[in-house]
């Protein structure tokens, strides 16, 4: 098992039924499962509170709308409240349980996505959550680790007119707040349609001529292979589901939504 901070341990399943001395050792008195089946009572250690949460390492699972991520970062904090060594584990420690141990991360400190999953890669090499764990995980830093905040509770997993899993991702609205530096209208309704945080590249060299961008709801797409066209009518680019390779940087991108930059304003907001 991997020692996260001082009451928060990261471990894969094996661990769990295998290394019975490291609890004695590491004196651990939660355990917290997300799997697809609890721990059976006959493997569970003798005076460690055992806690089950239902979760698919898929990209289209939710955890924000669902309540789950609430529910395992409030009983990770209540054992750490009280001085208890938690574990968190899935099968492998690469995905769901490093995602919640990021997110309680997050939560506790009030860090952002990529500091927490940083702080977990420093003790634990190979992680890699699924990229709809990601998603949610910024969206909840967007809403500052608040889980009463109602902008996410009705996000929706599926990409519209795809029916290939592996394209399904979280679209969202752009949210505008003092942070936003920079923000894209469209040319023809002038509305803010995404703005810096939904850039998937920032680093977009100039031959690019183009902005690859999140899912953003405004889209209006009807297929796996389409035109990205604005609400308003406005055909700003293109969407490919499976994905495609920048001209410009020669990088792959997955879930490709190019909008031409002859298509949007960019505004710089000052500080």
């Amino acid at each position: 098992m991997w020692k996260i901070t001082e009451h928060l341990y990261l471990a894969q399943l094996p661990m769990i039924f295998d290394n019975k001395q490291g609890f004695s050792k590491n004196e651990i008195k939660r355990v917290l499962t997300l799997e697809i089946q609890p721990i059976p009572e006959k493997e569970q250690v003798e005076n460690v509170d055992y806690k089950f949460l239902y979760l698919l390492d898929t990209p289209s699972e939710p955890i924000l709308s669902n309540g789950l991520l609430e529910e395992a970062v409030l009983y990770i904090e209540e054992g750490v409240e009280k001085g208890e060594n938690v574990i968190v584990h899935c099968i492998a420690a690469v995905s769901r349980s490093v995602s919640v141990c990021a997110a309680f991360l997050m939560y506790k400190n009030k860090w952002s996505m990529d500091k927490a999953l940083k702080m977990v890669a420093s003790v634990r090499k190979s992680i890699g959550p699924n990229p709809g764990f990601l998603a949610q995980l910024k969206i909840w830093e967007r809403c500052e680790m608040n889980f009463t905040v109602e902008k996410y509770k009705n996000l929706s997993l599926d990409v519209p007119g795809v029916f290939d899993a592996d394209s399904k991702t979280l679209w969202r609205q752009p949210v505008i707040d003092d942070r936003t530096k920079t923000r894209f209208k469209c040319r023809q309704c002038r509305k803010v349609i995404f703005n810096s945080d939904n850039l998937v590249h920032p680093q977009l060299t100039e031959s690019c001529q183009k902005y690859l961008i999140e899912p953003m709801e405004w889209l209006n797409i009807t297929a796996s292979t389409c035109s990205a066209n604005h609400s308003c009518g406005a055909k700003l680019g293109n969407f490919i589901a499976t994905g495609s390779k920048c001209n410009g940087c020669n990088k792959f991108v997955k879930r490709w939504i190019f909008i031409d930059k002859s298509k949007v304003d960019r505004v710089e907001i000052a500080s």
